[in-house]
């Protein structure tokens, strides 16, 4: 398909709750399965929260339930792929609501965009960002940078990849992340040696996802109705 076709609306929502996201995610795949609204690409970084796989229902802890509960946590069960991962402020979260049959992309294929996206933006700072046989996602080195996992219904996909920009390290020390409990975490202002805000992110990830699949990114217009409140085009 010619990058002249595929089109994707870029919303930049800032920080937001998840629940109010996913809500979100849920009514855009619904509006594209039944052949209206766009392919978006939405942007933000959560308030502090831990997801589970559908795979796996129960949290891989390192911790007891109300030491996650004190930290003012919550645990929330997604349809997405992959096992436990956290999010919050200083993380670069991309969901993208995209309709592969009209983009011509199989999953596997689009899994891989977001890597190589993920990859090139760390590129940009001078981190080699690479796979791992460990799992999916972006690795540098030993140390996990990033995770995907999606949820896909008749082609339409949501949930997508989480990159560490510079969020609290010390969260990942109350899980098992992906499961996997001795996996090492790292962040994109750990490897750069510098303070790096989300803010500072978005438009390289966004240059690159654009790069990477070959569309056109258009900056949602400020009040456009992605989301109830969209916090500002990019």
């Amino acid at each position: 398909m010619t990058a002249n076709r595929r089109l994707v609306s870029v919303y930049n929502l800032g920080l937001t709750g998840y629940d109010e996201v996913h809500r979100l995610q849920r009514r855009l795949q619904a509006q594209r399965r039944d052949g209206g609204g766009a392919d978006s690409l939405l942007l933000t970084e959560h308030r502090p929260v831990l997801t589970l796989g559908r795979s796996h229902p129960e949290p891989s802890l390192r911790v007891p339930p109300a030491t996650i509960a004190a930290h003012g946590i919550e645990i929330v069960a997604t349809e997405r792929g992959g096992d436990i991962t956290y999010h919050g402020p200083g993380q670069l979260v991309a969901y993208g609501i995209i309709d592969l049959r009209r983009w011509e992309c199989a999953i596997l294929d689009y899994v891989s965009g977001l890597e190589d996206a993920c990859i090139g933006m760390l590129a940009d700072w001078g981190i080699r960002g690479q796979r791992s046989d460990r799992g999916r996602g972006v690795w540098v080195g030993e140390k996990k940078i990033a995770f995907v996992g999606l949820n896909v219904r008749r082609w339409i996909t949501m949930h997508g990849i989480a990159i560490n920009i510079d969020p609290h390290m010390s969260h990942f020390e109350l899980i098992n992340p992906c499961g996997m409990g001795d996996i090492a975490i790292t962040s994109l202002a750990a490897e750069a040696g510098k303070p790096i805000t989300f803010e500072e992110a978005v438009e390289p990830f966004t240059f690159h996802f654009a790069r990477v699949f070959g569309c056109v990114a258009e900056a949602a217009e400020p009040g456009a109705r992605a989301s109830s409140r969209p916090r500002s085009a990019l």
